[in-house]
C-alpha cells in the first residue's frame, strides 16, 4: 500500500544545533535518571545553544535546569518543562567567558526566582502569591515546620545529613526567590556552580477557579560577577536575566503528563494515517474531511495541543506533511532545559524579593472586624470563642433581602476564597428549596459562622455554637480543626435551632444552635 510505504520511509529528523552536555545529545531522548541523580548532574562541555531556535546562546552565563523538556514544535513553540513538586532538581550556572586571572578567586552572585508568564498574573503577582499561600503554601509550611517557601535552596546531603556546598554561600532568601554567591578558581579553567532546588507550589495554585489547567511560570536566573580590588573588571560585568518555562505538578505528575503527551500525539498520528488510507483507496477526500482539521484546535498553555495545530487539509500531500511533522515531535524534547529567554524587569529576582505575603484577617463586606465585635478572645465549652475583652461598637450586618448571593464576598472586599461548601438552610422548621454556595476566606469557625449568618439572614451574634450531628445522632462541637478537615465542595444541611439565652446580654436577640448534617 502506497501510504504504508511512505509512512515507513518517514524518519524523525534531528534538531539543528543540538545541545551537547557532557557528551549527551540533548536533541534525542530525555535523560533516564533516578531521582537521586541530581547530585551528579553533567556539566556543559561546550557553548550552549538556544533551546527555542537552535542558535548559539546569546548569554554569557549559561544556565541549565537538568530536567527534560516536553515535546514542542521547534519552529513555533517555546519549550515547557514539567516538574514534580518537592522533588530536587539541579541548576548549573557556567560563565562562558571567565576572566583570565589564574590563581585568583572569581566571585559571582546568582539569584533564582519564580515569575509569572500570563499577563493577568504579571499585572498583580502579589495577589497570585497570596492565593497560593492561603490555599497551599501556608499549610505546607506548617507541616514542614518552616516559613512559606515556593522555591527552596537545597543543601547537599552527606552521610544522611544536609551540609552546605563549600562552593556557594546563601546570601538572602524570600518565599519566591533566593540569592547565592559562589566562587571559581582560574586554575580549573571553568567557572561553574551547581545549585539544588525544590518547588513547593503547583501550577494550579494561582487561580480561584477549580478544575482548570495549570499555567506555566518562569523560572528566572540573574547572574553577575562580584568585583573586588584583587580581581579588576575584565570585559562585561553587567548582570544577565534569563528564564525557562516550567509547569509544576503533584508527585509523579510530570511523568504522567509526558506520557499523556505521547499518547495524544500517537492518536493524532493514527487519525492522519486513517485519512491517508481513505484518500488512497477512495480517491479525493470528501467534503466532510475537507472541512475537518486533522487535529483538534490548540488548548492554551498546552504544548501538545499547539503541536498538532494545522490548517485544513485538502490534499493527500498535505496529509503526508502533517504526518511527518507529528512524527518529528517524538524527537523534539531536549534532555535539559536551557534558560534561553531574556527576562525583563518583572523577571528580575531582585524585584521578586519585594513581593510580600499579607497576613491580614478577613473583614466582613460592610467593613466590620469580625474578630472584635462578634466573637470572643478565648474559647468556651461550646467550641466558640468567648466574649471580647473590649466593648466594640455594635453595627448590624447589611444584608439585601432576597439576594441569592448573600454569602459571596462583596465587590471591592479584599477576600480570598480558600474553600467552597454547599449549604441548605433550615430555620423555623422550614427548609430552603435550594443549596447555596458558601465561600470561606479562612477555614475557621469564625468565618463559617459569618457566612452561615448571612445565608440565614440573622444577627451573627445570635449564633451560640455550631454542632455537627452525625447520622447516628452523635453531636460533635465544631471548631477550627473540624473545618480544616472538611473536604472541598462538601454539601451539608444547616439547621438553626432557637435555644434559651445563656446570659442577660443575649436576651435581647434570638439565640441559635446551628446543627450541621453531612
Amino acid at each position: 500500500m502506497r501510504s504504508e510505504r511512505v509512512i515507513r520511509n518517514l524518519r524523525p529528523g534531528t534538531l539543528d544545533g543540538s545541545l551537547s552536555i557532557a557528551g549527551v545529545d540533548c536533541a534525542g531522548e530525555g535523560l533516564r535518571t533516578s531521582r537521586n541523580s541530581v547530585l551528579v548532574a553533567p556539566v556543559l562541555s561546550r557553548a550552549a545553544m538556544d533551546a527555542n531556535v537552535g542558535k548559539p546562546c546569546r548569554f554569557r552565563y549559561h544556565v541549565i535546569l537538568h530536567a527534560p523538556t516536553a515535546m514542542f514544535d521547534h519552529a513555533r513553540d517555546i519549550p515547557v518543562t514539567y516538574l514534580n513538586k518537592a522533588q530536587t532538581y539541579t541548576i548549573t550556572v557556567v560563565d562562558s567567558r571567565p576572566p583570565v586571572a589564574p590563581a585568583q578567586l572569581v566571585q559571582y552572585r546568582t539569584r533564582i526566582g519564580i515569575a509569572f508568564e500570563e499577563l493577568t498574573h504579571r499585572s498583580n503577582p502579589a495577589l497570585c502569591w497570596q492565593l497560593w499561600h492561603d490555599a497551599r503554601g501556608g499549610s505546607d509550611a506548617e507541616r514542614r515546620g518552616s516559613s512559606p517557601c515556593a522555591v527552596e535552596l537545597v543543601a547537599l546531603k552527606g552521610c544522611g545529613l544536609e551540609t552546605p556546598d563549600p562552593t556557594w554561600h546563601l546570601e538572602s532568601a524570600s518565599f519566591n526567590q533566593f540569592c547565592v554567591s559562589w566562587t571559581s578558581s582560574g586554575v580549573a579553567h571553568s567557572a561553574e556552580c551547581r545549585i539544588l532546588v525544590r518547588f513547593h507550589f503547583l501550577s494550579t495554585d494561582f487561580t480561584q477557579s477549580k478544575g482548570v489547567k495549570g499555567v506555566p511560570v518562569r523560572l528566572c536566573a540573574k547572574t553577575e560577577r562580584i568585583l573586588s580590588p584583587e580581581c579588576p573588571p575584565e570585559g562585561e560585568t553587567e548582570a544577565e536575566i534569563c528564564y525557562c518555562r516550567v509547569k509544576v505538578f503533584r508527585d509523579h505528575g510530570a511523568e504522567r503528563k509526558l506520557a499523556n503527551d505521547v499518547a495524544h500525539i500517537q492518536k493524532s498520528i493514527d487519525r492522519v494515517e486513517k485519512q491517508i488510507a481513505r484518500a488512497d483507496y477512495g480517491g479525493a477526500l470528501g467534503k466532510k474531511q475537507k472541512r475537518r482539521s486533522v487535529a483538534r484546535g490548540p488548548t492554551p498553555n498546552d504544548p501538545t495541543r499547539s503541536m498538532s495545530r494545522s490548517p485544513s487539509v485538502s490534499t493527500p500531500g498535505d496529509l503526508y506533511k502533517v504526518l511527518y511533522d507529528l512524527q518529528q515531535l517524538f524527537s523534539s524534547p531536549l534532555s535539559v532545559s536551557v534558560f534561553s529567554l531574556p527576562g525583563d524587569e518583572q523577571d528580575d529576582p531582585d524585584q521578586l524579593a519585594s513581593i510580600t505575603l499579607g497576613n491580614h484577617p478577613p473583614s466582613s463586606p460592610d467593613g466590620m472586624d469580625v474578630r472584635g465585635d462578634t466573637y470572643h478572645d478565648g474559647p468556651t465549652e461550646d467550641g466558640l470563642p468567648g466574649p471580647p475583652s473590649r466593648s466594640p461598637v455594635q453595627r448590624p450586618f447589611s444584608i439585601t433581602p432576597g439576594k441569592a448571593s448573600a454569602a459571596d464576598p462583596a465587590p471591592g472586599a479584599n477576600l480570598f476564597s480558600v474553600a467552597c461548601f454547599y449549604v441548605q438552610i433550615q430555620k423555623n422548621r422550614r427548609s430552603s428549596a435550594y443549596y447555596h454556595a458558601m465561600y470561606l476566606a479562612q477555614r475557621t469557625i469564625r468565618d463559617l459562622a459569618l457566612q452561615l449568618s448571612k445565608l440565614a439572614r440573622i444577627d451573627l451574634r445570635g449564633i451560640v455554637r455550631l454542632v455537627h450531628v452525625k447520622r447516628m445522632g452523635l453531636s460533635i462541637i465544631v471548631d477550627d480543626d473540624v473545618i480544616q478537615h472538611l473536604p472541598e465542595g462538601q454539601d451539608m444541611i444547616a439547621s438553626f435551632v432557637e435555644i434559651p439565652a445563656v446570659n442577660r446580654d443575649m436576651r435581647c436577640r434570638p439565640c441559635f444552635e446551628v446543627r450541621l448534617t453531612y
